[in-house]
């Protein structure tokens, strides 16, 4: 094969998964358009059981409990467990103090995924609940999060995620991004999907789930991402993740570069462990069962990775040219076209997504200026951990968010 050869097929590489590219952007477009779906008031409560997973988290353990002991929902109907994972500080401690029952796991744990798995366990076999809501050390839902939930949920949904924000979006230009990022996901990705009937995606944090979505097996994820796969064993069985705009929750978003690289080389680790994983069933529950919801679901998931590899196939393409004196003038247009493609819609969608949010703690404007680098340091981690993938799980530390 000649080097031109090659530098061809990165070009229809690079143009083929455009068609990933555009078909969100179709979703987007036609999910914005489509009014959302109201829950009507139900009139009983369901009983949630609050699982807040947290290891050394002494600093900001109070702030799930707290806000979920003051949010405007029964008190018989709510009761907060925070799963403390091999904690060498203060966090059961804090977490006791603030009003939370606390079960001290000891055994070694592969992830985030294990201690929810863990935690489930334990439930069943001590409690009795409706449903389960799952949130992070750091979070802190909205007074109205449960009511929320509890109107989807007995609407006829079974997996619903919240409105998620930055607690310290304008803490600087990293933590600025990352706001950005989930107004994304927010607005642009699970509003427009559910919208659509089609299924959302968690996020990591501030979701609930009836006890009917798990199978016999209970919680069972084996990847770094356990709300991803969760969100994909979900879609396979039928059912999707409903976004409900109200349970709105903040949690706080790393402020350097090194945890920013840690967290997305994570996320990219375990995105590509879902993909390994689930291509095969998904394909096979598709055709056995063909539906747009089902089709739609892994593009979530792709979207991301498709721009990365648009960037690697395009620079590749005319580094392949350059090297065999091939370079004309169109090759280098096409180059730089396809960067100022993917920059321009990075700083539209960034615009657009914080012009809907209804977030109060907006970005500042320089966080949204150089979005685009963002997204390339994504697209960077998605790379590298197909080369290197993240051989093991560590936590992002936190400290006291905005107040």
């Amino acid at each position: 094969m000649t080097n031109v050869t090659v530098s061809l097929v990165c070009d229809c590489l690079c143009l083929g998964l455009c068609l990933v590219f555009l078909w969100s952007t179709l979703i987007v477009l036609v999910g914005l358009i489509k009014p959302a779906k109201s829950h009507p008031k139900a009139t009983r409560k369901l009983t949630f059981a609050v699982l807040v997973c947290a290891r050394n988290e002494e600093a900001v353990i109070r702030l799930p409990v707290k806000s979920v002991l003051l949010a405007k929902y029964p008190a018989d109907c709510r009761e907060v467990i925070v799963l403390a994972d091999n904690c060498t500080d203060r966090t059961a401690e804090a977490a006791r103090a603030a009003g939370a029952t606390v079960w001290e796991k000891t055994t070694p744990s592969q992830g985030k995924g294990d201690v929810l798995a863990w935690g489930l366990r334990k439930l069943a076999a001590e409690r009795t609940c409706d449903a389960v809501a799952v949130f992070d050390a750091d979070n802190i839902c909205s007074d109205g999060w449960f009511d929320a939930m509890n109107d989807a949920l007995q609407d006829g949904e079974t997996v619903v995620t919240g409105r998620r924000h930055s607690s310290n979006a304008r803490a600087n230009v990293i933590a600025g991004w990352y706001t950005v990022y989930w107004d994304m996901m927010n607005e642009l990705s699970n509003r427009v999907r559910t919208n659509l009937g089609l299924s959302g995606k968690l996020t990591g944090t501030g979701f609930a789930f009836l006890l009917s979505a798990l199978d016999a097996e209970g919680w069972q994820t084996r990847t770094m991402v356990e709300d991803v796969e969760f969100t994909v064993q979900t879609n396979l069985r039928g059912g999707r993740v409903a976004y409900v705009p109200e349970a709105d929750y903040a949690d706080e978003q790393p402020v350097t570069v090194r945890y920013m690289w840690r967290q997305l080389c994570r996320w990219a680790t375990g995105g590509w462990q879902v993909v390994r994983a689930y291509s095969v069933p998904w394909g096979q529950s598709l055709c056995r069962h063909p539906s747009l919801r089902l089709f739609d679901s892994f593009f979530a998931i792709l979207t991301g990775m498709s721009v990365a590899f648009i960037l690697l196939f395009n620079f590749l393409a005319l580094f392949v040219r350059l090297a065999c004196g091939a370079a004309d003038s169109a090759a280098v247009h096409f180059f730089f076209g396809v960067f100022l493609f993917v920059f321009v819609m990075g700083w539209f969608t960034a615009w657009a997504a914080v012009a809907l949010s209804p977030q109060k703690r907006r970005p500042r404007v320089a966080s949204i200026l150089t979005f685009p680098v963002f997204s390339l340091v994504l697209s960077a981690s998605v790379i590298c951990a197909l080369v290197c993938p993240t051989r093991r799980w560590k936590p992002i530390p936190h400290g006291v968010p905005e107040s």
